[in-house]
């Protein structure tokens, strides 16, 4: 059962709403979020272009910009390579306009992921050195030594754009000694020697303001901002970076442009992915990009090619883009099966089995593109880091998630000898090995692991605890001042203790969804949903309450027996035909007796 940890901070929240003339319950989630001064709050609340960073203080940015400028003068030819998911797609369509605008001649390219795997590879380099002067890496080639060090010995001008943590070893003292590749020009804000204020964007995001730079220095007016925004803004939620800073401005922005009124951004693949997938212009929100537009990007790289998400986001006619589209919504919809058949097959064989504290699962058959996507399910069932490792080609691939208390970058790290390739940060990497690495990685990262018990229990942390009588429209209005939410700014979660149901049913044709509806002090009443809940809550019922009462409820509903709880939710305002309620989403639910 998952741990409540109620947010304390020591900030004057009186003093703060008086002074931001702003809800008290919101100040405390400022405060909750670091939010603290009335600087930091007017640009959190108010999170606007104007706030951004000088991109100039960003390492590696005005020597990279001389060696295009030069390049572009020289009439010498560029390509970019790029990655194959949701960021490294828009990251290279970011760049490879910017320099088609600017007057440079360029190409780009994403390795196929089962036949190349992740980043620069040798041959790739090799057949791209033919018709290449300038290679520029984005999402990709921090770790790439080796590599970067072929593209120089035949004759190419490199540089890298990523925000990966570069690799990395200690020396006889005990010092971390960065290892990076001898690119020309290397821009990457988790660089030992960067000194830029705000680290963690994602590659895309980097991609757009060196885009924006170049135009500055060029004293050209930058015609796709706007376009580079939005697909900045994309990769942001997709790549799930830190909401707070850059990252804040930019997915607001983008937010913003996506759902003006008129006219539709001008990207016609674009227009057409949201067509196949049923969505308004005006009603897009984080959860339609991380969940329902980014996951058909990523499809192509994970079943197909990525560069089908390039063509699409490149393409000028309208038949050809809505034929893209449509590509992409199968792939996702195939990629889904795959991973509801994997998911499931490998937490039913693990349970009722003494788990390792690091899992590291070796399965043969599965897909290897969707290894991540497993691994993080499996973590979020078991709440234990986990790597899901497939075979490809002859050596082992897969990919690694982590919880809270787990670095699973460094600890990999230490396991580096057997790995043929691995890149990542604090809660996700990729791998490549032997197979015979496969053991040796499971004992030593097992052997190394310091996690307790107490950290295999998920904590659930709750913004401020409330009445019931505290929901109001007023309150869901000024929580939204918060948005967008994601990493780092989740949606506030409240809590209240003691509260007693009027009604429970069951609603939905996959009958996993829970309507409650409880009677307020005041009287009146509110609706709350809760997805995927029933077999849980049924669970608890037949704990403390009669067969009948659990027999109501599995039959449809409970209607003349209280239940008493305690709940965990959002606060939501509910669009449905038309009208519009105020509704709690439960996220978790405690029995009372």
């Amino acid at each position: 059962m998952p741990r409540w940890i109620i947010r304390d901070t020591d900030a004057n929240i009186d003093l703060m709403a008086k002074t931001l003339k702003i809800n008290p319950i919101l100040c405390k989630i400022l405060a909750n979020r670091g939010v603290r001064s009335k600087h930091a709050a007017i640009r959190f609340l108010n999170p606007l272009p104007g706030y951004m960073h000088d991109t100039a203080a960003m390492a590696g940015v005005e020597c990279a910009a001389g060696l295009v400028f030069d390049a572009i003068r020289n009439g010498k030819t560029f390509c970019i390579f790029g990655d194959y998911d949701v960021d490294g797609i828009t990251a290279t369509l970011i760049l490879y306009k910017a320099l088609i605008a600017l007057g440079g001649t360029s190409g780009y390219y994403i390795p196929h992921r089962e036949q190349e795997g992740y980043g620069l590879n040798i041959p790739a380099i090799e057949n791209i050195s033919k018709t290449t002067d300038v290679l520029i890496t984005v999402d990709n080639g921090i770790a790439a030594i080796d590599e970067v060090a072929r593209a120089k010995e035949l004759g190419m001008t490199v540089i890298i754009i990523d925000h990966h943590q570069p690799p990395y070893h200690l020396d006889n003292n005990g010092e971390v000694v960065e290892e990076l590749p001898a690119a020309d020009a290397i821009i990457d804000p988790k660089q030992a020697n960067c000194t830029y204020s705000f680290k963690e964007m994602c590659a895309a995001a980097i991609a757009y303001k060196f885009s924006e730079y170049l135009h500055k220095k060029a004293e050209k007016p930058y015609k796709n901002r706007e376009e580079a925004v939005i697909f900045a803004a994309i990769a942001s939620f997709c790549d799930v970076v830190d909401l707070v800073d850059e990252n804040r401005i930019i997915a607001a922005t983008g937010l913003a442009l996506l759902n003006k009124k008129s006219p539709p951004p001008a990207n016609i693949g674009l227009n057409a992915l949201v067509r196949a997938r049923k969505l308004e212009y005006n009603k897009i929100g984080a959860f339609d990009i991380g969940f329902i537009i980014g996951p058909c990007i990523n499809a192509t790289g994970r079943l197909e090619s990525a560069m089908l998400g390039v063509e699409l986001f490149m393409c000028e006619d309208d038949a050809k883009a809505m034929a893209l589209a449509d590509k992409l919504v199968q792939l996702n919809d195939e990629r889904k099966d795959m991973c509801a058949k994997f998911v499931e097959k490998v937490v039913d064989s693990l349970q009722g089995t003494d788990l390792d504290k690091v899992l590291v699962l070796y399965e043969p058959e599965i897909h290897e593109s969707i290894a991540g996507i497993v691994a993080g399910r499996v973590k979020d069932a078991l709440h234990r880091p986990t790597i899901v490792l497939a075979q490809s080609g002859g050596i082992v691939k897969g990919s690694a998630r982590s919880i809270e208390r787990y670095n699973i970058f460094e600890e990999m790290q230490k396991c580096k000898d057997l790995f043929l390739r691995f890149g990542g940060h604090k809660m996700a990497a990729g791998v490549s090995l032997a197979e015979e690495n496969v053991n040796e990685l499971r004992r030593r990262l097992n052997a190394a692991c310091v996690l307790s018990d107490d950290d295999f229990i998920p904590n659930i942390y709750i913004d401020k605890e409330l009445r019931l009588d505290d929901v109001t429209y007023e309150l869901a209005d000024s929580l939204n001042l918060l948005a967008p939410f994601g990493k780092e700014n989740k949606q506030p979660l409240f809590a209240t203790y003691d509260v007693y149901t009027e009604s429970v049913e069951i609603i939905g044709q996959s009958g996993e969804t829970m309507r409650l509806c409880f009677r307020l002090a005041s009287g009146r009443k509110l609706r709350a949903v809760a997805f995927k809940s029933v077999d849980k809550f049924a669970q608890m019922l037949a704990e403390d309450y009669s067969d009948e009462v659990v027999q109501n409820f599995l039959h449809g509903r409970i209607r003349n027996t209280t239940v008493k709880m305690d709940i965990a939710y959002h606060i939501e305002i509910n669009e449905f035909n038309g009208n519009s309620s105020l509704q709690l989403r439960v996220v978790d639910i405690r029995l009372k007796t």
